[in-house]
């Protein structure tokens, strides 16, 4: 049985990664707010205009690079950086929230072990105090969704997520992979309904943070 203490320390980790959480969705909305200015889409247009009128297929490079961005300023970000700096958020804000929900080592008198039979009843508790009727439901679903993600391709690459195809063996050879495909598993998330029941689970959190510290005689 952890002490308050060693709870508290668990849960200080937990305040951690929804604070991050926090910066990262803000950051999301800017990045949206940033390609909807259509900027990103013209300069990918200007950029690929240029590299057909200079017959060059894959990138700019060099003395090509340097005039491009003198005529029509930094090349980055263009669609394809914002759509990459777009799924590593999502991506990110994923595999912290599940830092709550994943198992992890403790310290005696500073920090509780992370398992299931520690963080259930709080979460349960947490998400009472946060949420009634279908959105406590879909919150649920929202948490098996983003464990599953992080679990099956976010973190760990399990096959059953993966599409690898093999090409043909030739003599004297191991054989080559051919094609590995997958599907975005991100794009399957209500990142509206992320955004606005993270702040009242984190607020919630917060509220039983605070009074676990009055228990423990750290506040008053």
């Amino acid at each position: 049985m952890s002490s308050e203490k060693e709870t508290l320390g668990r849960l200080y980790l937990w305040q951690v990664a929804l604070n991050r959480i926090s910066d990262l969705l803000a950051l999301r909305l800017r990045v949206d707010r940033f390609c909807n200015s259509g900027r990103p889409q013209n300069i990918t247009l200007l950029y690929d205009e240029e590299r057909a009128r200079l017959k060059i297929g894959l990138r700019l490079e060099g003395a090509e690079l340097d005039d491009f961005e003198d005529k029509h300023g930094s090349l980055f970000p263009d669609i394809h950086d914002v759509h990459l700096i777009d799924e590593l958020i999502t991506e990110e804000i994923i595999i912290k929230f599940c830092t709550i929900f994943n198992d992890g080592y403790g310290k005696v008198g500073v920090i509780s072990g992370n398992k299931k039979a520690f963080w259930e009843p709080i979460i349960d508790n947490v998400i009472t105090e946060a949420f009634s009727g279908d959105v406590r439901e879909s919150f649920y679903q929202f948490i098996e969704q983003a464990k599953a993600y992080r679990n099956q391709q976010g973190a760990h690459f399990d096959q059953q997520n993966f599409y690898v195809k093999h090409g043909d063996k030739q003599p004297n050879e191991n054989g080559l992979i051919s094609h590995v495909g997958w599907s975005s598993a991100l794009l399957s998330f209500n990142w509206d309904f992320v955004a606005e029941t993270i702040p009242k689970f984190k607020k919630s959190l917060n509220s039983y943070v605070g009074k676990l510290q009055q228990q423990a005689n750290i506040i008053l």
